[in-house]
């Protein structure tokens, strides 16, 4: 009885540690979500052994108790994923983070105490360190048009240069002269960059009179 207690309090805390993280972020399933998650995956790993080992009295197969705790768990990941309008997807982490956590669960359920703890800090280290790893990595590449207009005939290297812009990702490019003033429509694509830092570099080109950048959709 007192190792049945000691798994449900391990799976209690281990289910916590992962809470807590997705509890800072503000996810919606958090500190105590995960806590449920875990204790309650313990909980019926531990039943399904004890049934195994009534023997005669009670039919018992592990097996397909844990079958359907995953099952189970994929039914409340669903509920975490939303679709906001376009292709952008919401909660994905997080229903997968509630099906890990349910396996740590499980793992201390049949007394896999190391193995369940050392996962916990895996988990733990994939949602911090990697976050950051991951937005780079992943960040949507998109659309831009800059629109200049200068009194100094620049040229468009010095333009791609100062901006960063690599001439492979240019779409079109429109270059005239309105009296004495120069101007420039660059459409190109890439990722997102520190507009304050972009606008520095802009008015630091000769004989900037104006400048203008438009974002279109997502590509």
């Amino acid at each position: 009885m007192i190792n049945i207690f000691f798994k449900l309090i391990l799976s209690m805390l281990l289910g916590g540690l992962i809470g807590m993280e997705r509890g800072v972020k503000g996810k919606p399933a958090g500190f105590r979500t995960m806590i449920l998650i875990a204790f309650g995956s313990t909980l019926l790993t531990i039943i399904s052994l004890e049934m195994v080992k009534a023997g005669s009295t009670v039919l018992g197969d592990p097996s397909r108790i844990a079958a359907n705790i995953i099952t189970g768990i994929g039914f409340l990941g669903a509920g975490t994923i939303i679709k906001l309008r376009g292709s952008e997807i919401h909660g994905i982490t997080t229903a997968a983070t509630l099906w890990v956590t349910a396996s740590i669960g499980m793992g201390v359920g049949v007394g896999l105490y190391i193995i369940s703890s050392v996962s916990t800090v895996f988990i733990l280290l994939v949602l911090t360190l990697l976050k950051k790893f991951e937005d780079i990595i992943e960040r949507p590449f998109k659309r831009y048009i800059i629109h200049l207009k200068s009194t100094y005939p620049l040229e468009s290297s010095v333009i791609f240069k100062k901006f960063k812009i690599n001439e492979d990702d240019v779409k079109s490019y429109l270059q005239g002269k309105e009296d004495v003033i120069y101007y420039w429509d660059i459409e190109f694509t890439a990722k997102e960059f520190d507009r304050k830092s972009l606008i520095q570099r802009a008015y630091s080109l000769e004989g900037i009179q104006e400048f203008r950048l438009e974002e279109r959709e997502e590509i």
